[in-house]
């Protein structure tokens, strides 16, 4: 498994989770308990990060990239 998204905030995670289970990659959401209540709240949060299949990394990593550049653009 590869780690193609981390993100303190666990709303992003959510979305890049959907956009590649959209794309038939499928993905497992990993985070630290405590962001789910409140992101700011943990001293040294560890935020929410995305895991794929290696064998799909590098597609996923496409799909992330292009939602980074989305938001990006959207600021």
């Amino acid at each position: 498994m590869k780690t193609v998204f981390v993100s303190a905030f666990l709303e992003d995670a959510i979305v890049v989770k959907s956009m590649l289970e959209s794309a038939g990659i499928s993905a497992e959401l990993l985070s630290d308990q405590m962001l789910d209540i409140n992101p700011f709240y943990s001293i040294e949060p560890k935020g929410a990060k995305l895991v794929v299949p290696d064998d799909v990394a590098m597609d996923a990593a496409a799909i992330v990239a292009n939602f980074k550049e989305h938001k990006k653009t959207q600021k």
